[in-house]
């Protein structure tokens, strides 16, 4: 059964998303960590202690730097602990970009194997997200690819927005199918753009129908707007046509 979650708006107050999430049949939040730190800005200290007590599932998405895997590997897993948690979604990024070389997918690849076989030792599942063309490290299918068979025990969250188009979305499912997606609108011929479902070209009926007409996972969506019916109405249109495509 899909489950239906959104990333979280880190600055409005923590109850209030938590509250819209129930209004509106989202079954959990994403909320990042960086730099060591949750990621919200109106949420009392300490902020795993009110995160429990809100009482409402979560999902924590860390990006990481190259380096961070070695800085914070250990707190984000007490973190993790704390919070019960038995999976965690990890955002690799290296910046500037410009530092990316033929090494960095190899030192990636070392990375995320230990983190995963740490965080599998202590029953915590990691995904690790795709990046599109701004960021090109794991953007190529080939890339993937050596990820993941370095460390089978990765799951892949696929960020659609992140697809350069129909046949770099296949040939990365056809790697590894992903038990977890992030889900925004983009035209596809700008760089990077995380819009409400509609506002972009992507082709959703397209890829549900053609490429992920079995998906039974986590959807996030990643559309942060001050406008609610923007994220109200993407979570509408997603799941209907999943729910099309999977009574066909």
């Amino acid at each position: 059964m899909v489950k239906y979650g959104r990333s979280a708006r880190w600055y409005n107050n923590y109850d209030t998303e938590v509250e819209f999430c129930k209004i509106h049949g989202f079954g959990f939040m994403q909320i990042w960590y960086r730099d060591g730190q949750l990621q919200f800005d109106k949420l009392a200290a300490p902020k795993e202690k009110a995160i429990l007590d809100a009482d409402f599932p979560i999902i924590l998405h860390a990006l990481f730097d190259i380096d961070d895997y070695d800085k914070y590997a250990k707190d984000l897993l007490r973190t993790l602990k704390f919070l019960r948690h038995d999976e965690v979604i990890i955002h690799p990024v290296c910046l500037p970009v410009s530092l990316i070389n033929r090494d960095t997918i190899r030192i990636l690849s070392e990375n995320n194997k230990k983190i995963t076989e740490m965080f599998f030792c202590e029953g915590i599942k990691v995904y690790i997200e795709n990046n599109g063309r701004e960021c090109p490290l794991i953007y190529t299918s080939e890339e993937l690819s050596l990820v993941f068979a370095e460390s089978p025990k990765t799951e892949l969250l696929l960020d659609i927005a992140h697809i350069d188009n129909y046949e770099h979305f296949h040939q990365i499912i056809k790697v590894k199918y992903p038990k977890c997606l992030h889900i925004a609108d983009r035209h596809l011929s700008v760089g990077h753009e995380h819009l409400p479902v509609g506002q972009g070209d992507i082709d959703f009926k397209h890829i549900f129908s053609k490429h992920l007409e079995h998906f039974d996972g986590k959807i996030v969506f990643e559309v942060v707007s001050d406008n609610d019916d923007d994220i109200i109405n993407s979570k509408k249109i997603v799941a209907n046509i999943i729910e099309i495509s999977q009574t066909r």
